[in-house]
């Protein structure tokens, strides 16, 4: 079969419409269960505060692209959940129609199903790629339906999965339009290029037209450059604006030093109409800095509700960054899927017959690198592009395996993301704030201090006030007024983890978890060494799995949302 022959054989449309119910039965069932019945039959708890942003943003102007919230509030008013009047605009009505659990079960529908999808869209895009290896897009397609990180983003409400269905339909349709020389289909993808950039603003889609560039084009950029040159040219261009984008180099001055990547150029062997663009790299590296919005953003000056300002990390990014890419692409894939990614990727490289349609996906390989050597947001789900590509490359690579063939090796293979799946999505559903509601009914405190994602019963929710460490200084005054002090993972641990971005923004009114001492102060309180808090119990999250395992003691839990509960007596 050529790469330009479309006929699929009814097998494996069969195939594929297998792998979009497997995918979206844990989608949609976890999207319709997780947070309902917690406190009484029909209630419904929110656990990620994240979730119905896009809706929020078309109805208040929050920061998240309204793009998915009109789609979600259109499904949901013609379900009959109206709007209603005299919301838009308005903080609390606009909070109450977005989380509510009736918009927000057609939220995370959408997510469901776009999720589900997008592994079919995997699919194909293996069959175009390969068509002579259809086992490669089928085995690629059903990591992406096992893995447990791209279910979880998935049954949220957010705008990651769906973001990815758009990203993955737009690199389809370019690629199937190259694959058959459609010039008409090239023309017409900018109306899938925007909703690829308008779900989450990733502009990174903008890359896969290099597959449009006439080939001798390329071959004039690249002459001079043997395969290693080529290498070394593209890790000098990440430490290059790696360099630019990082607050202790900032500090120092030193932009002359953005002068050495001029040693990864073989001058000698270049075209000479190649030589002022060389020449000019480093300089617009430089004058990148001096335009406000990529200096707000990239030196901490720009803030979020929380007054953490993303980016200004210094140098723990060149460690902190990869271990993040690093990090999402094990538990994304599961341990023999992500050892599978380097010979996928040899295999890739050699490919040169079909190199226009593997730029396709040069996307995914330029958002890799940023994330790795620039990205300041650094939220696991803010990753989730890389998975399905990451998932073909995996099966590209599982099949180069001679022990590949044989049909126990391949169970092995796809059992392991199941089980990284079950283990993952198991702490959704036994989630830690759910055996917590059992010591409310035995304590029943009067007063509680919390942090945020403690989400508490709803009956004792207007005895909380929330945290802030600065109630623990001294004497304790203001903390010693309450008899509780309940601490979420996912509060104090972002309080580590931002510990490590380096500068602040400067106003300190506004830093409410992203101080060293705000950080230090957690430590203190969950060791117990804090002379007006003692730790009473906690409730965990349990894993079995060694990427969760290793994680959990690493980083702390890797879901987002979920995590352990530590409740401390406050001594008086």
């Amino acid at each position: 079969m050529s790469s330009t022959d479309l006929a699929l054989r009814p097998a494996h449309w069969l195939l594929l419409a297998v792998l979009f119910v497997l995918a979206l039965a844990p989608r949609l069932y976890s999207a319709q269960t997780i947070g309902w019945h917690w406190d009484s039959p029909d209630s419904f708890t929110l656990i990620n505060f994240d979730e119905a942003g896009s809706c929020r943003a078309a109805l208040e102007g929050f920061v998240y692209t309204p793009f998915i919230g009109r789609q979600t509030i259109a499904i949901s008013e013609i379900l009959g959940n109206k709007v209603p009047a005299r919301t838009v605009g308005d903080y609390g009505k606009v909070r109450a129609y977005c989380h509510g659990p009736e918009h927000l079960l057609v939220a995370r529908t959408y997510s469901a199903v776009l999720g589900a999808a997008t592994v079919v869209l995997l699919g194909l895009m293996g069959w175009l790629l390969l068509p002579e290896q259809p086992r490669v897009g089928l085995t690629g397609a059903a990591l992406l339906a096992l893995s447990g990180f791209h279910i979880s983003e998935s049954h949220s409400g957010t705008v990651d999965a769906p973001s990815v269905f758009f990203i993955y339909l737009f690199l389809l349709v370019l690629m199937l339009a190259i694959a058959r020389g459609w010039r008409g289909l090239v023309a017409a993808s900018p109306l899938l290029l925007v909703p690829a950039i308008w779900t989450k603003y990733w502009l990174f889609a903008v890359f896969a037209y290099a597959s449009v560039i006439p080939r001798r084009a390329w071959d004039y950029a690249a002459t001079g450059f043997d395969t290693p040159r080529l290498i070394a040219l593209v890790l000098a261009l990440c430490v290059l604006f790696g360099l630019v984008t990082n607050a202790d180099f900032q500090a120092t001055g030193f932009y002359l030093l953005l002068a050495l990547f001029y040693l990864a150029i073989p001058w000698r062997r270049v075209p000479r109409a190649m030589i002022p663009v060389w020449l000019l790299v480093p300089v617009l590296a430089f004058a990148l800095t001096r335009v406000e919005l990529f200096a707000n953003f990239t030196t901490g000056e720009a803030a979020s509700n929380f007054g953490s300002g993303y980016s200004a990390i210094g140098w723990n990014k060149w460690l902190r960054n990869p271990l993040n890419v690093f990090a999402v692409l094990i538990v994304g894939l599961g341990i023999p899927a992500a050892l599978c990614l380097p010979a996928g990727i040899r295999y890739l490289a050699r490919d040169r017959a079909r190199a226009r349609l593997w730029l396709c996906l040069l996307p995914v390989l330029v958002f890799a690198l940023f994330m790795a050597f620039l990205a300041p947001v650094t939220y696991y789900r803010h990753y989730l592009a890389l998975i399905p590509a990451a998932a073909l490359l995996s099966a590209l690579g599982f099949w180069q395996l001679g022990i590949a063939r044989r049909p126990w090796v391949l169970a092995l293979f796809l059992i392991w993301p199941a089980l990284l799946a079950v283990d993952l999505e198991s702490d959704y559903h036994t989630d830690p704030r759910i055996d917590m509601r059992q010591w409310y009914q035995e304590a029943r405190p009067q007063r509680v201090f919390m942090s945020f994602y403690v989400a508490p019963p709803a009956e004792f929710a207007r005895s909380h006030l929330l945290f802030k460490p600065e109630y623990a200084v001294g004497d304790a005054q203001t903390l010693r007024q309450a008899q509780y002090l309940v601490l979420s993972e996912n509060w104090y641990d972002t309080a580590f983890a931002n510990e490590l971005n380096g500068p602040y923004v400067g106003n300190t009114d506004r830093l409410i978890k992203t101080t060293p001492e705000y950080a230090a102060f957690y430590r203190q309180a969950l060791a117990g060494e804090h002379p007006y808090l003692e730790p009473v119990r906690q409730f965990s999250v349990a894993n079995f799995m060694p990427e969760l395992v290793l994680h959990k003691w690493l980083y702390g839990t890797f879901q987002v949302f979920v995590g352990d509960i530590v409740i401390l007596r406050i001594r008086n």
